[in-house]
């Protein structure tokens, strides 16, 4: 039988592992507390972050992420188009439009008396003429159709810009390299970020090279309310002025360019000057005519394009993409020094005999033979 000594120490033997085994409870209990607290503070600043950064939805951040990139960025709808068949189609309409245009004044003048007939006489005559000058540019697009049918080929290997999340800021410099010189460039997306994003797709596909600058201009404007129109005209690798890719480019109009005095028509686009070394953007906009009920036509931007080396008096309906530099300005100018040579043309006055042409192709021929990026 045990002693009084040996049960107290069993107590005292008991008592000690007891409290060895509260103590190691409470380490483990401590040691768990500590990881979940660690948890559920990795949980709250991940939801934080979730909430207050970019990647959250719809978070101030994320909000304010998105406002920029918004502010910096557009989206642009290019329009579907296919110039070699609208070409193909004028080409085989265009004599018999003629035809019926000289039967209905021959039709008219013969139910004239004598009297207004010989009162009309001037305007009669200045009809029949633009229809001559009609019929002769027809005949000339005829002759080119070798090279609008190659245009198609050409137009299938380069795909329009997908036109999502375009930048709005943002320049690129360039070289058109030409058979008269160099014409440095930049581009600036801040003025047109559609149409600079056309002609970057097109220069990359080489689209230019190989190409001749088409149409040269040197109206004088009556000085007063038009400063006149003086462009190179480049970009149509068919160089008629009917061809371009497959697909068209929106409207951007030049909101920054000074107006001019050159009054304005209702219903027409006021006209602004654009500067000496601007390129813009050519295209085939027409205003509706509410007394024909002729429909308008807007977003035609293309491949074409001007390079202006004087300042000119048009209509702000002409996107600019960029500016030529001081040197490219000077080789443009040195090519309008020597000449035009009219070209049939029903939409331009013929000039006079012993007048230089205003309105043609560059009397020196001018061929791209590259157009670059840097």
């Amino acid at each position: 039988m045990p002693s009084n000594e040996e049960r107290r120490q069993a107590a005292r033997e008991k008592l000690a592992k007891q409290n060895e085994r509260r103590e190691s409870d409470a380490r483990r209990r401590k040691i768990k507390a500590g990881a979940i607290a660690g948890a559920v503070v990795i949980a709250l600043v991940a939801a934080g972050c979730y909430i207050w950064l970019p990647q959250g939805p719809r978070g101030p951040l994320r909000v304010g992420a998105e406002d920029r990139f918004k502010e910096t960025h557009t989206t642009c709808d290019y329009a579907d188009a296919n110039p070699v068949a609208d070409a193909r189609k004028s080409i085989d309409s265009q004599p018999k439009t003629i035809a019926d245009n000289r039967k209905q004044i021959e039709d008219r003048i013969a139910a004239l008396p004598p009297d207004q007939k010989e009162a009309m006489k001037d305007q009669i005559t200045a009809a029949n003429e633009q229809l001559d000058e009609a019929e002769k540019a027809a005949a000339l697009l005829a002759q080119k159709r070798p090279e609008i049918d190659k245009l198609e080929a050409l137009n299938k290997t380069v795909g329009k810009p997908d036109g999502k999340d375009l930048p709005t800021t943002g320049t690129m410099s360039g070289t058109i390299t030409t058979n008269q010189g160099s014409i440095g460039y930049e581009l600036d997306r801040s003025k047109a970020p559609c149409n600079v994003e056309t002609f970057e797709t097109l220069i990359q596909a080489k689209y230019f090279d190989n190409t001749p600058c088409h149409r040269e201009t040197a109206n004088k404007g009556d000085g007063k309310t038009s400063k006149g129109l003086y462009v190179l005209q480049c970009g149509d690798p068919t160089g008629t002025g009917v061809g371009g890719p497959g697909w068209q480019s929106p409207d951007e109009t030049p909101t920054f360019l000074k107006g001019d005095d050159a009054p304005t028509q209702p219903g027409q686009t006021p006209s602004v000057i654009y500067p000496a070394g601007t390129i813009a953007v050519a295209n085939s906009n027409q205003q509706p005519n509410p007394q024909s009920g002729q429909p308008g036509r807007f977003n035609t931007g293309g491949s074409q394009f001007f390079l202006v080396y004087q300042d000119t008096t048009l209509p702000a309906n002409f996107s600019v993409i960029g500016k030529m530099d001081d040197a490219g300005t000077k080789v443009v100018q040195e090519i309008a020094k020597k000449g035009i040579t009219w070209v049939p043309n029903p939409n331009a006055t013929k000039p006079k005999p012993g007048q230089p042409a205003e309105d043609g192709k560059p009397t020196q021929p001018v061929n791209i033979t590259s157009m670059t990026l840097a």
